[in-house]
């Protein structure tokens, strides 16, 4: 009964949209004569004919990818409109991407949507599943394939969103040289890619067939100041409801010229003496900041810094001296091939890919605390005139906020190592099919500092002979050898070596085992085997925190073996009713941290399960459904992983531990004494209490063709997660600083020699999340004309998406069409259209993208974020609606000859900015959100094609 009110509520939300329903059929493989040749269809370990499949996969040919106009991988899964949640290249701008992209399926996460290459596991980017799409190529793909019903007896229990298979290209095909280059129409962001594939032999006639490819991308990097809407973290807009002129601040407190804070003593106004706090015998210390350029000034703070809030400071303009987008390259080699093992029935065959990928990400320029010592000839020349002879006669000390804005940019170079090679073994002996692998996969990433990272003993010798000024010079004014000096502190190398490896074995088979009125009943069992290593080389300079402000940086080595063995049994019950049961069994080891030689966390196992079912009503209509139940263990790094730096906050916050919020008596309350708004150090670490995550899911859909030109079917799915692996934002943290008070510590800033106030982000279950919605595809076929016009509207409509506050397991919380908590917005509706009109030597394609507006994230007077224009301090509480988000595409592809073909199209035709957000979290990007919408703006590009 609750099923069927699930069903019947969903049905009339979405008809009530007026939406086109559907869920592309599976990719069918057909002979050369014309017969439907059994396949592995991605979700079973039965061969069949791929349209016979009862669960919803879509399928991408290449002519589908070409469409689009992407060069990259990434690019064409993140157009899917089932993947929501994924992560963007842009994310590495500040927001601790690492350079990684990746797939989700439903918003449910990368670490549940598995990604596969020929149908087998890859290295995965972490020391969990996540994949990076940036070792994949996309000159070597035949198709994709998107199994979006999860939980896996064939790949994985993990597989809780779905499976994302990439099939590469193989066998005999002429020489081929492919081409691209794309360009905005504003500055920045130029991109060109090149590619060629050969294969050779026929299996039939030579024995073997073998294919290779090469190919080559690159992506320039486009400024903030390079568009109009992200130039800068100061923003003007107005109230939506009233018009007030209001102004956005994402600045920060460490500025160009430094801010100040100095300490001293709190005395008494009438005696003069030294007050006591009776609890600790100590003075009270009392602090006042003050920007000395400013009040030399008149007041003025220099160019690039505001003062926003009238307390002293002034805030530096950060945003506006990012690469919103980051610079990338990739080359990429893969070859795949089969043979004939004489006269067995069997082949043997191979997949090799390598790739070497690179992601240069460039943020504002090193923030810089440092202490200045009371009497030292900085302290003389610039603070103590500005103090009051009381604050002066008790100065304790004093610390600059400076940002070292003549070094430059902080620069980060992610280098992506990635192999992959698959050996095995294909075919038929006493009435199984037979297919069995070895598997070893390599991703190995390094991270190096190109340029803005000051050394700290360095740095500090700089200061103290007084060849480093941190009050005196705007922005570009300070002095050649003065800056000689300062660009002479820095650190360009190594910091630190992530690799991950992977190996594994696994075989597969089925066979018919009884007749059933509707045919017969096939078998398949397996097994699988591997063996993952994660490992984290730091250089010295993190080692030993050589870098100004940082922390020192532990190596880790971790290991874990998973093993997992199943059964699947398709039976058709009738000639319209076809069941299919699955179990799987998984177990997975303990951490062994190779480093120490313990064993982290404890071993894990579950037995899932899965039962599927289609029912062919008639000829043109076919009904079906699916329901089981999924386990993932967290990953290494999230049991096992040491606490260390991970930089500072996203956004500004006022220190939380003060009685004002009734945390006056938290055991590090002190150090939020004299602390205005600012962004706050943070480390992550594992936890190794962490429970295994569990789930539910469901899935009941249609195909409908009611005429050969016309397809339409629906899916929709129910996703139930319980202990939810996550980290607690940051937001959460200083929102409720009661909740999480075990979450403060602090952080020894050397440069200082003082403790600060930090925050601990670590993974925690959360109880649960629960997503639900519809996917649905409509596709139409006319002849027009000369030519023939396709036409196919696909999308996902959600119902629900929701989780429990971190910490309690009744207290709902949602990101539905609303920024929420967790720093995400989870799209109701995302829709993908594409009309494509075709004749012998023309193709013409115009698409359109939707995405639905939302409610931005709450921005209070107690944040601060946004100010009166023109009223510093005065602070104003306001949330937007941000407006939903269509682009267009357009592209023409000429085909002059048989072998060669041109092709020219527009992104972003009518050149859209993305929506106006107050996001202030996350990547360091403002006045947009870039895990949603591109900066590019509009864009031209021409590709040609040429087959020998």
């Amino acid at each position: 009964m609750m099923i069927e009110n699930v069903i019947s509520r969903s049905l009339r939300l979405m008809f009530a949209g007026g939406m086109a329903l559907s869920m592309h059929a599976a990719y069918a493989q057909e002979t050369t004569d014309g017969t439907m040749q059994r396949v592995e269809v991605t979700g079973s370990s039965i061969k069949r004919i791929a349209s016979e499949a009862s669960l919803p996969v879509q399928s991408f040919n290449q002519k589908d990818i070409k469409k689009t106009g992407v060069t990259t991988v990434t690019d064409f899964i993140q157009q899917i409109p089932a993947m929501q949640g994924f992560s963007v290249a842009a994310d590495s701008v500040g927001g601790g991407g690492g350079g990684v992209t990746t797939a989700s399926i439903h918003d449910i996460g990368a670490a549940y949507t598995l990604v596969l290459l020929n149908g087998r596991r890859i290295a995965p980017s972490n020391s969990g599943t996540t994949i990076d799409l940036n070792s994949i190529p996309l000159s070597a793909i035949e198709r994709v394939e998107v199994l979006t019903d999860g939980a896996s007896a064939l790949y994985g229990a993990d597989a809780i969103a779905g499976v994302v298979n990439f099939i590469l290209k193989k066998g005999a095909s002429p020489l081929e040289i492919n081409a691209k280059y794309s360009r905005p129409e504003e500055k920045g962001g130029a991109s060109n890619s090149i590619s060629i594939s050969k294969g050779f032999g026929d299996i039939d006639e030579d024995g073997y067939s073998i294919f290779v490819s090469a190919s080559h991308d690159e992506q320039k990097s486009l400024k903030a100041s390079q568009r109009s809407f992200a130039k800068s973290g100061i923003i003007n807009f107005n109230d939506p409801k009233n018009g007030k002129a209001l102004q956005f601040i994402n600045g920060s407190s460490r500025s160009a010229p430094g801010n100040a804070a100095v300490d001293y003593n709190r005395t008494d106004p009438v005696t003069g003496a030294v007050v006591i706090n009776p609890e600790t015998n100590k003075p009270f210390v009392d602090s006042v900041n003050l920007n000395p350029y400013a009040l030399a000034h008149g007041g003025k703070c220099a160019a690039s810094n505001m003062d926003f809030y009238g307390n002293g400071n002034c805030y530096f303009d950060s945003p506006s001296t990012i690469e919103i987008n980051p610079e990338s390259k990739r080359d990429a080699i893969f070859s795949s091939g089969t043979v004939k093992l004489g006269k067995t029935g069997f082949q043997g065959f191979y997949d090799l890919a390598y790739t070497e990928a690179r992601v240069v990400a460039s943020i504002a320029p090193y923030p810089a605390d440092f202490s200045v010592d009371v009497g030292s000839p900085l302290f003389n020349k610039y603070l103590a005139p500005n103090l009051t002879p009381a604050q002066l006669a008790n100065a304790t000390g004093a610390v600059a906020n400076y940002r070292l804005s003549e070094m430059g940019n902080r620069v980060y170079d992610y280098g992506t190592k990635a192999t992959h090679i698959v050996a095995g073994i294909d075919g038929n002996a006493f009435g199984w099919d037979i297919n069995s692998a070895v598997t070893y996969s390599k991703n190995k990433q390094t991270q190096e500092y190109v340029s803005g990272f000051p050394l700290a003993d360095k740095f500090d010798a700089q200061v103290a002979a007084g060849n480093i000024d941190p009050f005196a010079y705007p922005v570009g004014s300070m002095p050649d050898a003065m800056r000689q000096a300062l660009l002479g502190t820095g650190f360009s190398g190594t910091y630190n070596t992530q690799t991950v490896e992977m190996k594994g074995i696994d075989g597969r088979a089925s066979r018919p085992v009884f007749s059933l009125p509707g045919g017969t009943a096939m078998l398949g069992v397996g097994a699988d085997y591997r063996n993952t290593s994660y490992k984290v080389q730091q250089a010295n300079v993190a080692k030993q925190a050589q870098i100004l402000f940082d922390n020192a940086q532990v190596d880790s080595e971790y290991a874990r073996d998973n093993a997992g063995a199943y059964a699947e049994l398709m039976m058709p019950i009738s000639k319209k009713l076809e069941m299919t049961g699955s179990l799987r069994y998984d177990q997975i080891g303990s951490i062994d941290d190779k480093l120490t030689g313990k064993t982290v966390g404890k071993k894990e196992n579950a037995t899932t399960w899965k039962v599927s079912g289609k029912y062919s009503a008639t000829k043109s209509l076919m009904f079906r459904a699916a329901a089981g139940t999924g386990f993932r263990a967290a990953s290494m790094q999230e049991i096992a992983g040491p606490l260390e730096d991970w930089g500072v906050t996203g956004g500004n916050y006022q220190c939380p531990l003060t009685a004002a919020t009734g945390m006056g008596g938290h055991p590090l309350a002190s150090y939020c004494s004299g602390v205005g708004r600012q962004q706050f150090e943070a480390f992550q670490g594992g936890n190794p209490d962490l429970k295994p995550e569990t789930s539910k899911q469901w899935s009941i859909g249609t195909v409908f063709e009611p005429i050969d030109s016309l397809s339409m079917s629906f899916d929709l799915w129910n996703v139930e997660i319980r202990d939810q692996v996550t980290a607690v934002s940051e937001g959460l943290i200083f929102n409720d600083p009661a909740k999480y008070a075990n979450l403060f510590t602090t952080k020894h800033i050397s440069s200082t020699g003082k403790d600060v106030l930090a925050i601990k982000l670590l993974p925690i279950n959360i109880g649960k999340v629960e997503n639900r919605g519809i996917d649905y595809d409509f596709t139409h076929k006319m002849k027009l004309l000369d030519g023939r016009l396709t036409s196919r509207l696909m999308g996902t409509y959600l119902l629900r998406s929701r989780y429990t506050t971190p910490g309690t397991d009744d207290q709902w919380e949602t990101s539905l069409n609303r920024y929420g908590s967790n720093d995400k917005v989870s799209f109701r509706n995302i829709i993908r259209a594409t009309t494509t009109y075709e004749t012998a030597k023309f193709t013409h394609t115009l698409s359109a993208s939707y995405r639905n507006g939302y409610t931005d994230k709450e921005q209070t007077a107690k944040d601060c974020a946004v100010i009166v224009a023109g009223s510093p301090g005065e602070c104003y509480g306001i949330q937007l609606e941000v407006p939903s988000y269509t682009t267009f595409d357009f592209q023409t592809a000429y085909r002059p000859m048989k072998n060669v073909e041109i092709t020219g199209g527009i992104l972003n035709l009518f050149d859209r900015n993305p929506p106006f957000t107050l996001r202030n979290t996350g990547s360091h990007q403002v006045g947009y959100n870039p895990s949603y919408s591109s900066a590019l703006g509009r864009q031209f590009y021409l590709s040609g094609s040429y087959k020998f």
